[in-house]
């Protein structure tokens, strides 16, 4: 009789069956009926965080040595580090609440720059993602090419949650795009009358205005000028423009909602209040910020983002429309697909964007063609949370 072999080290991990997807479907199902009864509580608390954790760009430009032309460099880090470890999308959008927020509290030194950003997003994953997703200082300290050691991690770690006050409750993009989705509803999953295996995962339509309104985010964490608005502001506007990208309609019939329900009950993505004509001037500046990154993306996130085919869907868009830098007195009208008439026209008033306005209108212009493959940003993750990991959104737009 032959002995059995011993084995040693940490249990083997016994690969668990596939999870039922009727199961899966009934779980999201009645997590969104949850979810509802919190709807107010949760949106109000957000509130309240957005509110508690405004950034002051005008005391990070008092740093004696970190300057902003040093901030792409480090974005286009941090997001190949979060791509390559394959981490939430929040994640990331936390890494950034984390680093603004120290930056804009201590005085950080050049050579301490990356440690920072590699540190909170560090702290991030562990906040927010899965213990096994959870980066290892060792692997920290290789995608740093070995320049700090472990102590050093440690020691920033603590550095920046004590100066955090222990506390990592932001409003962050992510946030506003899950109540976005809620608010406008493109996939009538919210009437909850759908057919129970629907709820399984993310339509297609909603897997798609994720994935553009993340690029447009992403693209925000690249200047200065978005941290003078509120996140909230940023984030409704780039679900706003992801929805006019795709040739949706979603984001308007959401304004025209809110311009038209005077009792505020409408779920609004907007935290602070939507103040009408006040709100679509914030928004329209914000659009045309957005759009001058559009047009000079980092080679990092047209990398990032090519393979899921939001590239070649937010490129198609500006070809179409023919879209010109001397032609911003309707450009942002065209970005947002909004009507070339009040209350969508900028107010005397208002403090428009650095960019010359011509007299010309390019309103008439054909809007871009809807993608005629929106599978291409296809997701398996919960519609209940409406993530959308970009690990599964494989195929390109044709």
């Amino acid at each position: 009789m032959s002995l059995q072999r011993k084995h040693y080290g940490p249990p083997r991990r016994i690969r668990s069956n596939s999870y039922s997807n009727v199961l899966e479907s009934i779980e999201n199902f009645k997590n969104k009926i949850i979810l509802n009864e919190y709807t107010d509580l949760i949106s109000n608390n957000l509130k309240d965080l957005e509110l508690n954790s405004t950034i002051n760009p005008s005391m990070i430009d008092l740093q004696p040595e970190i300057k902003w032309f040093m901030r792409p460099f480090l974005v286009n880090f941090i997001i190949q580090l979060h791509s390559n470890l394959k981490l939430k999308p929040q994640t990331l959008f936390l890494t950034w609440n984390i680093i603004d927020n120290y930056c804009s509290k201590r005085i950080v030194f050049k050579q301490h720059y990356q440690l920072i950003g590699c540190t909170s997003l560090w702290i991030a994953s562990k906040f927010e993602d899965k213990k096994s997703r959870v980066p290892t200082i060792k692997e920290l300290i290789s995608y740093c090419s070995n320049i700090y050691d472990d102590s050093m991690f440690k020691e920033m770690e603590i550095h920046i949650l004590s100066t955090l006050n222990w506390s990592l409750n932001f409003t962050n993009f992510e946030d506003i795009l899950q109540l976005s989705i809620k608010s406008s509803d493109p996939d009538g999953k919210e009437l909850l009358n759908k057919p129970l295996n629907s709820y399984k995962s993310n339509t297609p339509i909603v897997s798609a205005i994720l994935a553009v309104s993340r690029y447009l985010c992403e693209l925000s964490l690249y200047e200065r000028d978005f941290l003078n608005y509120s996140t909230s502001s940023i984030g409704s506007t780039c679900f706003l423009m992801a929805c006019s990208i795709l040739n949706m309609d979603y984001g308007l019939n959401l304004i025209l909602n809110l311009l038209n329900d005077s009792s505020s009950s409408i779920i609004s993505p907007f935290l602070q209040g939507f103040n009408g004509q006040q709100s679509i001037n914030e928004i329209k500046n914000i659009s045309l910020l957005l759009y001058k990154s559009i047009l000079s993306p980092s080679d990092v996130l047209i990398e990032k983002y090519n393979s899921l085919g939001v590239i070649t869907v937010v490129n198609r868009f500006l070809d179409d429309n023919n879209l010109l830098l001397n032609q911003s007195s309707n450009i942002s009208n065209l970005l947002l697909r909004f009507p070339n008439n009040p209350p969508f026209s900028f107010s005397s008033s208002s403090n428009s964007n650095s960019i010359s306005i011509s007299n010309d209108s390019i309103f008439n212009s054909n809007t871009c063609d809807s993608p005629s493959n929106f599978s291409s940003f296809s997701s398996v993750s919960s519609a209940t949370s409406y993530n959308s990991d970009f690990a599964d959104l494989k195929e390109t737009i044709i």
